[in-house]
């Protein structure tokens, strides 16, 4: 079986670095990218990379058919 890895990143630059309110930030947190700045919802991202992530595996049932 193949692994994936899904990196979150900013939409913004790309950059994976970043920061947050609290030193362990709540799946209800925003965080913020240490690059250019921009605020990223986790709950939102996270909905976003479980979308992409099923839609990989929807796809790759299809193709071995």
């Amino acid at each position: 079986m193949t692994q994936v890895k899904y990196t979150l990143s900013c939409p913004q630059c790309g950059s994976t670095k970043f920061t947050a309110a609290s030193a362990k930030p709540g799946p209800n947190d925003t965080i913020t990218c240490a690059q250019c700045g921009t605020s990223i919802d986790l709950v939102a991202e996270k909905k976003r990379l479980e979308r992409e992530a099923r839609a990989a595996v929807e796809e790759r049932l299809r193709v071995q058919r």
